[in-house]
């Protein structure tokens, strides 16, 4: 080997060495990083999904945010959430205009009993003496029978005044109540909310047709916890429940 082989040889050994050297200390080339990307494990963004089994084809889409698999609002999932009413509407009958217009309405039937009292005590003591075969004795009875039956429609219209109010002050509480869960349901964008009674509550019935009642009135027999939104609810109305 003559002298300009070997200097052609050596040469190329050392730039072949560099090179190598080079790539094990990653000067002046690029990391090598392994990462884990969370899109990888996602599909998409894709307009529609085709489910095929056997003869059937099944299309599923976005409609308006919920899964849809047809054009009609019907073939759409909703998500559902539960509240138990009567948690919040017996707190809500407690609230103080409401006592304040039960207060008003017995002051109003107080002193209508105490007037129609007074007054068949009066007829009554008028005609204490008042002999049988006196001929004045029809016309008192039938004043008297007035006087009865003006106390009995009396008290067929002091019941229905106390219904009415009643109704009145639960409509307004269960209005109270579906603006609560309007906006909870809002918050936390739930489609469908429905009433329940917990199955773990007591039907507390003395007799067969109250415990049946009471059994109609559960409609959910099993639901995640998750879905209870009672609590929520009872928030927004402000009100604090054990």
């Amino acid at each position: 080997m003559n002298t300009r082989e070997r200097i052609v040889i050596y040469g190329t050994l050392t730039l072949l060495l560099g090179i190598n050297i080079s790539a094990i200390t990653g000067g002046g080339g690029r990391h090598a990083v392994a990462t884990d990307d969370p899109s990888a494990n996602r599909f998409g963004p894709a307009e529609a999904l085709t489910l095929v089994d056997k003869d059937h084809r099944l299309v599923l889409r976005n409609q308006a945010g919920r899964l849809s698999w047809g054009d009609s609002d019907h073939a759409r999932a909703y998500s559902i959430g539960f509240v138990h009413v009567g948690k919040a509407v017996g707190p809500l009958l407690e609230a103080e205009q409401y006592a304040e217009e039960r207060d008003q309405l017995e002051e109003e039937i107080r002193a209508t009993d105490e007037e129609l009292d007074a007054s068949i005590a009066a007829f009554m003591e008028e005609h204490r003496d008042l002999d049988r075969d006196d001929p004045l004795g029809e016309d008192v009875a039938r004043a008297y029978q007035q006087i009865v039956q003006e106390r009995e429609r009396w008290r067929l219209e002091r019941a229905r005044r106390r219904g009415r109010l009643a109704a009145d002050h639960i409509e307004d509480a269960y209005r109270d109540l579906v603006a609560a869960v309007e906006v909870v349901s809002e918050r936390r964008n739930i489609d469908i909310v429905w009433r329940f009674i917990p199955t773990t509550n007591e039907l507390q019935a003395t007799n067969p047709a109250q415990a049946y009642t009471a059994i109609r009135a559960r409609i959910a027999l099993r639901y995640p916890e998750a879905l209870d939104i009672t609590d929520e609810v009872l928030q927004e109305l402000a009100l604090e429940v054990e």
